[in-house]
C-alpha cells in the first residue's frame, strides 16, 4: 500500500523575520570606524585645499583674515559635549542610570548652544564676504561654506543624541548595550577634533 506522501509544514514567516542571522562581533564598531574614516577625509581633503589656496600667493594677497570672537565661544561648546559624552559612556556602563540621563541631556544642550553662537558667527562670516566681495576677496566666503559642512554633522549628531536620549528613558541601554551609545560619543570626539583642527589652520593662516 503506497504512502501519502507528507504535507509539507508551511514556513513560519514571522519566525524568519525575526530571527535575524547573526552579526560578527565587531562588525558596528567596524562600520563606525569606516564611517568616520570616510568623514575624515572629506575634512582633511577640504582643510588641505584651503591651506593650498590660502597659502598661495594670490590668498596672501587677499590680506589678513578676521574671525568672530564667538567662535571661540563655540570652540568650548564643542569641547565640552565631546567631554560629557564621555561622561555619558562611563555612567551607563556602571549601570548609573540618573547619570547617564543627565550627561545626554546636558550633552544636547551643549551641542544646541553650539549651534546658536554658530549661527551669528556665520552670518557675520557671510557678511563679511558680501562686503569684500566686491574688492576681489572671497576666502570669507570659503571659510563659510567650510564652517558650514562641519556644522551640518553636527546637526547629523544632534539627531543621535535626541534618539539615544529618547530611548534611555525607556531603559535601552545598560552595562551591556550600549553601542550607540558609544559610537555617538565617537562621533562628537570626531567633530570635535575636526573643529579644533579647523579652526586653529584659520588662525594659523589667517
Amino acid at each position: 500500500m503506497a504512502s501519502k506522501d507528507p504535507t509539507p509544514e508551511p514556513l513560519n514567516y514571522r519566525s524568519a523575520r525575526t530571527h535575524s542571522p547573526p552579526v560578527p562581533i565587531g562588525t558596528g564598531a567596524l562600520g563606525m570606524r569606516l564611517f568616520l574614516m570616510s568623514l575624515f577625509m572629506l575634512f582633511a581633503a577640504a582643510m588641505v585645499g584651503y591651506a593650498l589656496i590660502r597659502t598661495s600667493p594670490n590668498g596672501v594677497k587677499q590680506g589678513p583674515l578676521h574671525f568672530p570672537h564667538l567662535l571661540w565661544i563655540s570652540t568650548a561648546l564643542v569641547i565640552c559635549v565631546s567631554l560629557t559624552m564621555g561622561q555619558a559612556v562611563a555612567a551607563v556602563r556602571r549601570e548609573k542610570q540618573p547619570a547617564f540621563r543627565f550627561w545626554l541631556l546636558l550633552s544636547l544642550a551643549l551641542a544646541i548652544g553650539f549651534l546658536l553662537v554658530q549661527s551669528p558667527a556665520m552670518y557675520d562670516l557671510l557678511a563679511e564676504h558680501q562686503r569684500m566681495r566686491a574688492r576681489g576677496r572671497f576666502l570669507y566666503g570659503l571659510v563659510f561654506i567650510l564652517i558650514l559642512l562641519h556644522a551640518l554633522h553636527v546637526a547629523g549628531g544632534m539627531i543621535a543624541l535626541v534618539r539615544i536620549s529618547f530611548r534611555s528613558r525607556h531603559g535601552s541601554y545598560d552595562h551591556e548595550h550600549y553601542q550607540p551609545v558609544r559610537f555617538t560619543a565617537w562621533y562628537w570626539h570626531f567633530l570635535d577634533f575636526i573643529w579644533i583642527v579647523m579652526f586653529l589652520t584659520f588662525l594659523v593662516t589667517a
